[in-house]
């Protein structure tokens, strides 16, 4: 009896494990197949709608392949200069008709009165929620600064939701749209020295899936997408430096163009993807294990990280 219980235990897991980690690859195959066989694909401005709402870093990457694909393109982000930089390269690269609005998410509450009239102007078909911040490393709690704590929840947390209560209201009269919110591999377990990002993460993957729901019934898609270390500003102290030398993640480290070409074929496919190939197998081999040892796997790296980290400015001074 004990032997046919574990039996069934083990199958059942198994089950989980495969329709967890294999949904979003066999979906993105028949689904691909189904467009390449039968034809009669709507573009992504048909589909969705004419403008889509991006920013910098991962946001760059799909302001560039959704020009790319015809859609015209709204940049926001808090450096004016960098903006409108990007925006010329865009137009100059993908012809498509291209517009910055300057906003400092870091200001919380009072910008976004500006920001949601600002955006009634645009049919927004598709919402590129990755506006977002990081402690440039590993860090305990205590030592960070209030303005980067604040930082993080203001912009990460706050960011994310106040844009999808402004985008959905004309979504939903619409009735099309997408909104694809940007979490990390890190949300899937809590992550020591990185703790309040990680934390974020995790309410942007809730956040997101949650919105998935409410919303299909609206005709309006949801993406989250959990990808692991891609070199943004963001990851700058993560990449190799000048002289060769890596760290602990920079092997993992996946550049934003190979990034966005696997992430864009997924968009109108899946709703929930690592945005990478090789951040889906790390995200299946942590899937397949426990809570507390995918606790264990995160606190020994990001002690190892930590180490790093201080045995280098250590070395400075």
């Amino acid at each position: 009896m004990l032997m046919l219980l574990t039996t069934i235990i083990g199958v059942y897991s198994a089950i989980c494990w495969l329709y967890e980690n294999f949904r979003t690859p066999v979906l993105l195959l028949l689904r691909g197949a189904q467009q390449l066989l039968l034809g009669g694909r709507q573009s992504l401005s048909e589909k969705y709608g004419p403008w889509a709402g991006s920013s910098d870093g991962i946001g760059k990457g799909y302001a560039h392949f959704l020009a790319s694909q015809g859609m015209k393109v709204l940049l926001i982000a808090r450096n004016e200069a960098k903006l409108k930089r990007v925006a010329e390269e865009i137009a100059a690269k993908h012809g498509t008709e291209t517009n910055i609005l300057v906003v400092d998410f870091s200001k919380g509450e009072e910008i976004y009165d500006h920001l949601e009239k600002e955006l009634r102007l645009l049919d927004i078909g598709i919402l590129v929620n990755n506006v977002g911040v990081i402690n440039e490393k590993p860090i305990q709690v205590e030592q960070m600064e209030k303005r980067l704590l604040w930082d993080l929840i203001n912009i990460n947390v706050g960011a994310a939701t106040l844009l999808c209560n402004i985008a959905v209201p004309a979504m939903k009269e619409r009735r099309r749209g997408l909104i694809i919110n940007i979490s990390s591999l890190s949300s899937l377990a809590p992550t020591p020295y990185l703790a309040v990002y990680a934390a974020t993460k995790a309410y942007v993957t809730s956040f997101s899936l949650a919105l998935r729901e409410e919303l299909a019934p609206h005709g309006i898609e949801c993406q989250t997408v959990s990808p692991g270390y891609v070199h943004t500003s963001m990851t700058e102290y993560l990449a190799p430096t000048t002289d060769g030398q890596k760290n602990s993640l920079s092997i993992r480290l996946v550049e934003t163009n190979d990034m966005i070409r696997y992430a864009g074929y997924s968009i109108a496919k899946v709703d929930k993807t690592t945005g990478h190939w090789s951040h889906g197998i790390q995200t299946a081999i942590l899937n397949a294990l426990p809570a507390s040892l995918k606790l264990r796997v995160f606190t020994k790296l990001y002690t190892k990280l930590l180490h790093e980290y201080s045995d280098k400015a250590k070395k400075r001074t």
